[in-house]
């Protein structure tokens, strides 16, 4: 995660079976939310790690400012 209310980068490819990290480093509580998963709320200079084990594409949003903040990981 970025400042500014976005995620940077907001699209990244990975391998199946790889784990994406966001970081946040804005001065504000954000989330991740993948597709419908469990929300999970990242706060002032915390993490979160979500693991992707089946090739897709996956959307993913900050559902505290969704207007602003999504993204994708595509996962080969």
């Amino acid at each position: 995660m970025a400042k500014s209310y976005r995620f940077d980068p907001s699209r990244i490819e990975v391998a199946a079976g790889s784990t994406v990290t966001w970081t946040n480093d804005d001065n504000f509580t954000h989330t991740v939310q993948v597709d419908g998963q469990e929300d999970h709320e990242v706060g002032r200079g915390e993490q979160v790690a979500i693991a992707f084990p089946t090739p897709g594409t996956y959307h993913y949003v900050c559902t505290l400012h969704r207007r602003d903040m999504d993204g994708e990981v595509v996962v080969t």
